[in-house]
């Protein structure tokens, strides 16, 4: 491959994916979920006065909707606020930035990974390729989910301590347990990936570290005391507890305990060997583990419909049989190399497991990169393997299938998101919001049935926040009614008054309402309406 073709094709997948990343991000998807609206007033809040939402000045962990959200997503947001104002661009700025550079680090990753192989350049170009247009990647770029900006963290680390070992230089090493950190004050799952990844690394480079036992050591305590601070703050771990499996054990043990039951009134000591808490425990853990492989969830499903362009799964169906090729090639021929990929590919769902929706393609994010490099070594392995080129020219058929399939996905994501999953990205809220005037003597009560409508209002009102704080933040969510100036959430229906306005979800109505204005799915099913009680 020669140096300008290289460069060439090189910033060609820079442009298209920082293009598929960036292009109306505002308005794809076309609303904020409530996670978005949280992030970007935390960071309208920071701005402002320099405290969140319950007063906290500039916290480690922002208090949301009963737990706690890491800080790294919040502070990058400040800047695209400041630059751009409270938008659902600025809002998702920083995980379209930092996914367009993951782009980049995936190609460094790579190609330091397999630097002493002549085929390093087009394997890294392919793997840069996939992930510039990869679904799971698009779809979490261009939403504001601090799960992206985790992966580019740990992605940034890992290549790092890569390098490190390569050029032998001890700031890279540093840096990458720098980076690694950072992973675990962006995202709950990286808390537990991320020191096991260090691990793994040291492992992996110990040919490196067996004479260097200093460095190694001195990376250790680099390492944990860089994580300290979210360990020794149970407030930082509060999330993670809180979607445990083991959470709701009435619901886990139900069965169990009726098998139990059984064995002790017939005497059976051997089934109550296998029916007990512990059994059911590891039995679960196992089964959320396995479905993360499971390739209808990979290929055709996906999970929660926010998590992938409607039809569609996380990964291209077409490159099923590269991705397959190209973990045995690995195994085959690139062992020793292989086996932090394989590492990195077994170990990624086992903080992600431990959740009640498993698999999750938030909390598994951090699967991506080893995705991509399998298949692209299964393209590049396939093609090499034939030398005639009159046998090449048979690639036309898998590539058309590939090709089909990405356009396929851009269909999908880009027509259909803002018509099939609107409910699931909460569609109406910001419209009936701008729909009020709230500059009355008049209230408006809202539907005691929206999620989290006290955040929508302040985003989409550009509600001051010192005004907020001063009135008591967000500490009066546990009140049963709340006001903020004349809007009121929660159980308030007897808060209203002849004249006043009423905000329902979907068909939801009340007596004595008269109907002004209804914002429609494009379904034509109704997402909100604005009512006057009379």
């Amino acid at each position: 491959m020669s140096k300008k073709f290289f460069i060439i094709f090189f910033i060609v997948l820079l442009v298209l994916g920082i293009s598929l990343r960036f292009y109306q991000l505002g308005q794809v998807p076309n609303s904020l979920n409530w996670d978005e609206v949280s992030w970007g007033y935390s960071a309208y809040s920071i701005v402002e006065t320099g405290r969140d939402e319950y007063g906290n000045v500039y916290p480690l962990s922002f208090r949301a909707f009963g737990d706690y959200k890491q800080p790294v997503y919040v502070y990058l947001t400040t800047l695209p606020i400041s630059l751009f104002d409270l938008t659902p661009f600025a809002v998702r700025f920083p995980s379209a930035f930092f996914g367009s550079l993951s782009i980049i680090l995936v190609f460094l990753f790579t190609y330091e990974l397999f630097k002493k192989e002549r085929y390093v350049r087009p394997v890294a170009l392919l793997t840069m390729a996939f992930y510039a247009i990869s679904p799971w990647s698009i779809q979490f770029s261009r939403v504001a989910y601090e799960a992206n900006v985790g992966l580019f963290f740990v992605i940034l680390g890992s290549w790092l301590l890569i390098r490190g070992m390569n050029n032998q230089k001890n700031w890279y090493f540093f840096a990458g347990a720098i980076a690694l950190s950072l992973s675990a004050y962006t995202y709950h799952s990286d808390k537990l990936f991320a020191p096991i990844l260090f691990i793994v690394l040291l492992v992996y480079g110990w040919k490196y570290f067996v004479t260097r036992r200093a460095l190694a050591i001195a990376l250790i305590i680099v390492f944990g005391f860089c994580n300290i601070f979210w360990v020794i703050d149970s407030r930082t771990t509060a999330r993670g507890k809180g979607v445990l499996f083991t959470a709701n054990q009435t619901k886990l043990l139900e069965t169990p305990i009726q098998q139990m039951q059984y064995d002790k009134e017939h005497g059976d000591y051997l089934g109550s060997l296998f029916h007990n808490r512990r059994i059911v425990i590891v039995q679960t853990y196992i089964t959320n583990y396995l479905e993360h492989f499971n390739p209808n969830w990979l290929f055709i499903t996906g999970d929660n419909p926010r998590h992938h362009a409607p039809s569609m799964g996380l990964l291209y169906f077409a490159n099923v049989f590269f991705l397959l090729l190209g973990m045995f090639y690995l195994l085959k021929k690139k062992p020793y190399v292989a086996s932090i990929l394989f590492a990195w590919l077994f170990l990624a769902p086992v903080a992600s497991a431990l959740a009640v929706e498993a698999p999750n393609a938030s909390r598994s994010l951090i699967f991506l990169p080893t995705w991509h490099i399998f298949e692209a070594f299964g393209w590049w392995y396939a093609f090499s393997y034939l030398k005639d080129n009159r046998l090449r020219m048979i690639f036309i058929i898998p590539l058309m299938f590939f090709l089909i399939n990405v356009g396929y996905f851009l269909h999908q994501y880009f027509v259909h998101t803002n018509t099939d999953s609107q409910k699931e990205w909460q569609y109406g809220y910001k419209e009936a919001i701008q729909y009020l005037d709230t500059d009355t003597d008049h209230r408006v009560v809202f539907s005691k049935n929206f999620e989290q409508p006290y955040i929508f209002y302040l985003f989409y009102k550009k509600y001051d926040p010192d005004k907020y704080i001063q009135s008591g933040g967000s500490t009066r969510l546990s009140e049963k009614c709340h006001a903020i100036d004349n809007a009121y959430f929660g159980e308030c229906l007897d808060k209203l008054r002849k004249g006043d306005f009423y905000v329902g979800i979907g068909d939801e109505t009340i007596p004595n309402t008269n109907e002004l204005k209804r914002f429609d799915f494009a379904s034509g099913k109704p997402a909100t309406k604005v009512y006057r009680y009379e």
